[in-house]
């Protein structure tokens, strides 16, 4: 089978790392009775020296944010070609610029194009008005192409479709998955995370992973945070992410005028996120939008629960095996971690369960390997 993926790029992503684990996991499981070839539109990046390690063919149309009328016609001849050339069985686009993208695509493939929607809903306060455009374009012709629609979660099912215009008949949920062997508890990397981080064995740590985007809410995040540091004096924020760092002026302005600078740490992009997860005790979601959120998956594999917002998928993935916000308020946040770090000081044998619990809740129902079966199903049938 002939497989090819378009994205936008390979740098870190939940796509992409979603696209990454996908390849990764049917390349091992069907070696050369699969061939796999991933074409990026702007950028190869992060995922790229990994995936060639495995065989799987990367192919780059160069394409820069400055796109001027004939210098698109040109890359999509290039396109065209090279999809003629490969003769694939299958082109899965993965979100709305791929998946527009596909549209230029020789007529004859259209049955063979798969999309891949990720966000759960887009929002003219947190979304470029681009992307809006973009994906109600291809609402109004999803009609036409492609042969299917997969979506990661059920909210971004039902906005798509009532908003957008995307055709129902052609929907398909498949959930992410995730490798239990690259999420993981670890003792030791607990350890070497405080001890790397000064921290007491009596130091309470909450972590945020995400970039530094309106759609995170860190804002309300950082504020909650700010009435609860008055309760706790051992207690630290850790944030992990593209551009959470000190060169970012809003975030140091943030955190020095509810002066909590001392107790917030940026640690930037991570190439790996594995020690930190392991390092904190209770992950923080704040977000106001999200379809299937990786951190949280990533963070319970790792034995850590999680406080999220009901965002996407959070609910359907935490559900008894970690806590919940009613609401995306900085109110809202302070009584559910208030709620939280209760159980994690008074309650040991609840938080323990909840540990073990929240590990085996997506080895069960969230594995690469469930993934990897719906998407081939979803391909041939």
């Amino acid at each position: 089978m002939k497989i090819i993926h378009i994205i936008s790029s390979l740098e870190k992503g939940g796509a992409e790392g979603n696209l990454y684990r996908l390849c990764q996991f049917q390349k091992k499981k069907y070696k050369n009775k699969i061939d796999i070839t991933i074409i990026t539109l702007i950028k190869n990046g992060y995922y790229e020296v990994e995936l060639k390690k495995k065989n799987i063919k990367i192919f780059t149309l160069g394409l820069n944010k400055k796109i001027k009328f004939f210098y698109f016609l040109k890359k999509i001849f290039i396109l065209r070609k090279f999809i003629k050339s490969q003769n694939p069985d299958i082109i899965q686009s993965w979100m709305y610029h791929s998946n527009f993208i596909t549209l230029f695509i020789h007529q004859k493939f259209y049955n063979r194009i798969f999309w891949n929607i990720r966000h759960s809903k887009l929002n003219i306060k947190i979304s470029k008005k681009i992307t809006i455009f973009i994906s109600l374009i291809c609402g109004l012709i999803s009609k036409i192409v492609p042969s299917k629609i997969i979506y990661c979660s059920e909210e971004s099912i039902n906005f798509h479709e009532n908003h957008h215009f995307y055709a129902k008949n052609k929907t398909r949920l498949i959930d992410n998955g995730y490798c239990e062997k690259s999420y993981y508890p670890s003792k030791p990397l607990r350890l070497n995370f405080r001890k790397k981080n000064k921290l007491k064995k009596t130091d309470i740590i909450l972590g945020f992973a995400g970039r530094y985007a309106k759609q995170k809410n860190i804002s309300s995040l950082l504020f909650a945070f700010s009435k609860i540091v008055k309760n706790y004096n051992n207690i630290y924020l850790f944030m992990a992410g593209k551009d959470i760092n000190s060169s970012n002026q809003e975030l140091n302005k943030l955190t020095f005028d509810l002066k909590i600078k001392n107790k917030v740490i940026f640690l930037d992009e991570q190439k790996n996120l594995l020690e930190f997860y392991n390092g904190i005790d209770l992950l923080i979601l704040t977000s106001l939008s999200e379809s299937f959120p990786n951190v949280v998956a990533e963070a319970m594999l790792c034995s850590t629960p999680v406080l999220s917002s009901d965002v996407g998928c959070s609910k359907k993935i935490i559900e008894d095996s970690g806590f919940l916000v009613n609401g995306n308020d900085h109110q809202s946040i302070v009584k559910s971690l208030n709620e939280s770090l209760y159980v994690f000081k008074n309650k040991k044998i609840r938080w323990k369960f909840i540990k073990k619990n929240c590990r085996l809740k997506i080895k069960n129902k969230y594995s690469i390997k469930n993934m990897s079966n719906a998407y081939l199903e979803n391909w041939l049938f």
